[in-house]
């Protein structure tokens, strides 16, 4: 399921003085796959790594891990995530990806995902909200998208009020994207698929 949702990580088509969040979720009959990605621009990340040229390869790797692993962190907490208004239990953590934690394209990139405590009760017209608080004063761009599976489709959600079918558009689109700052935060509900 992750690699579905990972088959694009590329950088927003915007200016590089820009932040961006965007989420990628679907509900399946294992639970709720969420990825968040996060792209932090490269002089603001360098200037907060603080790595000097003097410095040998070793030291400034150091110092390049230490604020990576400081953006998992703030990013997991920055996020909540709820269904039904009832807070979920479990862990965000960093998922697996070579671009994990790198540089690219003028952004470093951020990426983690939500494990469950424990399987979550889901029902027919479940409310699912991903709550987003991370660098609230930054420019910021946003995207978001909620795909269908076999045993949950999307009845509603913010990602298609702002972006409608945008949302599935190339993640190098400028379609794809907004700075509706409604999509900070993602809300969707849910329903078994329609009968065709």
């Amino acid at each position: 399921m992750m690699l579905f949702l990972l088959s694009s990580v590329f950088a927003h088509p915007f200016s590089t003085d820009e932040y961006s969040l965007r989420s990628s979720v679907q509900v399946t009959e294992k639970g709720v796959s969420m990825l968040v990605a996060m792209e932090v621009p490269i002089p603001r990340a360098l200037k907060e790594i603080g790595a000097k040229k003097e410095e040998s390869k070793r030291v400034k790797q150091k110092k390049i891990d230490t604020y990576t692993k400081k953006q998992w962190k703030l990013l997991g907490d920055a996020l909540s995530y709820t269904i039904d208004g009832v807070p979920q239990k479990g862990k965000w953590f960093p998922i697996d990806d070579p671009s994990n934690g790198k540089a690219a394209e003028g952004f470093f990139v951020y990426l983690i995902t939500f494990k469950a405590k424990k399987k979550p009760k889901l029902n027919e017209g479940s409310v699912i909200e991903l709550i987003n608080t991370a660098y609230p004063a930054e420019k910021m761009v946003y995207s978001a998208s909620v795909y269908d599976s076999d045993v949950w489709s999307i009845k509603s959600s913010t990602a298609n009020d702002v972006l409608g079918e945008n949302q599935f558009s190339p993640i190098t689109s400028e379609e794809r994207w907004t700075r509706d700052e409604t999509l900070r935060n993602l809300t969707f509900t849910i329903q078994k698929p329609q009968k065709k």
